[in-house]
């Protein structure tokens, strides 16, 4: 005798497995907090990099600061500011470490934020998913975004809440990012500081999205089989 499963039900136990796995791809978010990072006593303090070099939970981040003019250096800008593009180290400066001494500054000492024709790169190991995304004007004179425009992701990015100042500026927006792939943040038409990012390095993989589906409509099914039953 063979043992028959109702296709209804069938689908349900697909929906059980597929919530499951779907579970299972969903990690931990990071908190990256770069204004905390870059203060004296921080994780690495103010300082210059090259490539800076972030372990997270699951992913590996490497940042790169770009200038249209030349060459350019990703900072950590301490005072309640974060993360910014430096055109040229002061000199005597040291790159690359983790150091908060009195010459680790950029020339000028006020060229540390993301200004005109410089952008920050974000590279990623792995897929990830940037949850939420702040942002920051603390060190400009009216020490706020709002109503200004700063390209992310590709596509520009207009703060519509005045947050006052200084302040962090909610992003509010997710954005997909492959591995390898670069994510930017670039100037448009107002200097900014990053003040910190949400990562999940794992997504929801594609099999068990469709597996996911199939069960919510097995579900449905059911559901509609139920309603008829009564009815009738």
């Amino acid at each position: 005798m063979h043992n028959h499963i109702p296709k209804t039900k069938f689908l349900q136990k697909i929906a059980v497995v597929a919530f499951t796995a779907f579970l299972g791809n969903a990690a931990t978010a990071d908190v990256i907090d770069f204004k905390a990072m870059a203060e004296p006593g921080g994780l690495l303090g103010e300082s210059i990099w090259n490539t800076l070099t972030i372990n997270g939970s699951g992913f590996q981040l490497d940042i790169t600061g770009t200038n249209s003019a030349g060459s350019a250096y990703a900072y950590l800008d301490a005072g309640n500011a974060g993360l910014g593009v430096c055109g040229a180290p002061k000199s005597g400066a040291t790159i690359d470490a983790a150091t908060n001494s009195g010459t680790n500054q950029c020339n000028p000492a006020s060229d540390d934020n993301v200004t005109t024709g410089e952008a920050l790169q974000f590279v990623f190991d792995v897929d990830v998913l940037i949850n939420d995304l702040w942002l920051n004007n603390n060190h400009d004179d009216d020490k706020s975004l709002y109503l200004d425009t700063v390209n992310i992701g590709g596509s520009a990015f207009t703060f519509t809440i005045d947050n006052g100042g200084p302040a962090n500026y909610y992003v509010g927006s997710s954005y997909f990012v492959a591995a390898g792939d670069i994510f930017e943040i670039a100037f448009n038409n107002e200097q900014f500081y990053v003040s910190g990012i949400d990562v999940s390095a794992s997504v929801p993989e594609p099999s068990s999205m469709i597996l996911f589906g199939l069960g919510l409509l097995g579900l449905g099914l059911a559901s509609r089989r139920k309603k008829a039953v009564l009815v009738s």
